[in-house]
């Protein structure tokens, strides 16, 4: 108890000498944490926009249907399996597809498109398409004789809104599909490739033109935790028959971006790593700044009597609380800062944005608030000016008292 007394007496004994230690350890938890915001905000963003926004967290397909992607593989939605889908645990909603390619032919033009059945209610919780309106309207029903399509189609085929589209393909078991919709309006959805040859039907009216009945070749899953998605998707397999059906996560359906954001991933570690070392020697410095401004005052600790180790165990003591005040101050600097760019995303424009944009990404930087982020920096940080005060307190604890004393 004696030595937390004095150790807490010298940290403010000499005020400056501790705000100068406190600040080189919060300064460098509040550049790791806003770094690591910053980039655990831009994957969120990656996997919102490419996950969360069009193929859902989770895709439930017909066996095979993910090696190859044809109607043959579709599977029929009956009420049983669909309800046994949607009442899983951590299932929020399901959002029914039935998707193919087709010829898509204007007045002069055509060009390979993709089509693209949906339930018009059910797709409010992923694309979301009425929210994304362009220009036109949206549907009014599931069996409505009208397309939707993405913003850029209508250049490709030089057609208007109000115009007919002819699309000519393949439906179920070979059989001809042919249908003419009039296209009632554009979207504008984050992937540029979507907006070159998207078509949307209302889902009866595809599964029409496809000649496939009640089948879909997905059921794309919302749920309430993506987080937690691999229970969620166990729990699903284990109640469907998997000769049927495959249930996928979305690490499943997109491998590359996952891939993607673990190189990225390491690469910021790497430079981590660099600004770590930095702020190591950093703070290394300042602690023997301390402990040379209070040679005298250890010699004559020594020189009275006090052991070493008690003197190492107050100096101990003094750079623990020191550590831990600079961390969470640290961590109240960073916390506003990711807060605002969160709430205030950094837009790109010009070149940038045009870049991102063609990488199916959204043109801005939004921080991520994650909490854990900013814990887990500041025990970094922490354990990092532990580290480096061993070498301090061992050099202090070594001191000879009568050189000390002369010093």
């Amino acid at each position: 108890m004696l030595s937390v007394k004095l150790a807490w007496r010298n940290i403010w004994r000499n005020k400056r000498r501790t705000f100068i230690t406190m600040t080189s350890i919060a300064i460098a938890v509040l550049l790791s944490a806003v770094m690591r915001s910053m980039q655990e905000g831009q994957y969120k963003d990656m996997i919102d926009t490419t996950v969360g926004s069009f193929s859902g967290y989770a895709q439930v397909h017909a066996n095979g249907y993910w090696d190859d992607k044809t109607l043959e593989n579709s599977f029929v939605a009956n009420d049983s399996l669909l309800k046994t889908i949607i009442h899983s645990d951590g299932v929020t909603a399901l959002v029914p597809r039935i998707e193919s390619y087709a010829l898509g032919a204007g007045k002069q033009q055509s060009r390979p498109l993709m089509v693209l059945g949906i339930d018009i209610n059910a797709e409010q919780h992923l694309i979301n398409p009425q929210e994304r309106i362009q220009s036109g309207n949206y549907f009014k029903q599931n069996n409505e004789q009208s397309a939707i399509v993405g913003r850029d189609v209508l250049q490709r085929l030089n057609i208007q809104l109000g115009d007919s589209l002819v699309l000519l393909g393949q439906g179920f078991r070979g059989r001809s599909a042919t249908g003419l919709y009039r296209v009632k309006g554009t979207v504008n959805l984050p992937n540029p490739e979507l907006n070159k040859s998207l078509v949307m039907l209302p889902l009866h009216t595809a599964q029409q033109f496809l000649v496939a009945g009640n089948r879909l070749t997905s059921a794309s899953l919302v749920v309430d935790n993506p987080e937690r998605i691999q229970p969620i998707v166990q729990n699903i397999r284990d109640k469907l028959s998997t000769e049927n059906y495959e249930i996928m996560a979305w690490q499943e359906l997109m491998p590359e971006l996952v891939q993607g954001i673990e190189i990225d991933r390491v690469s910021g570690y790497i430079v981590l790593a660099v600004l770590y070392m930095v702020v190591g020697f950093g703070i290394l410095g300042t602690l023997l700044m301390m402990i040379n401004e209070r040679t005298y005052e250890f010699g004559i600790m020594l020189s009275i009597g006090t052991p070493r180790h008690r003197l190492a165990l107050i100096l101990a003591i003094e750079i623990l609380s020191i550590a831990m005040l600079g961390s969470i101050a640290g961590i109240l600097l960073s916390l506003p800062v990711a807060w605002y760019f969160n709430l205030n995303p950094i837009k790109f424009t010009g070149d940038m944005a045009a870049t991102m944009e063609n990488y199916g990404l959204q043109p801005m930087l939004q921080f991520s608030t994650d909490p854990s982020i900013f814990v887990w920096q500041a025990v970094i940080i922490f354990i990092i000016t532990l580290f480096f005060s061993l070498i301090p307190v061992i050099k202090a604890s070594r001191l000879n008292p009568v050189k000390a004393m002369r010093g």
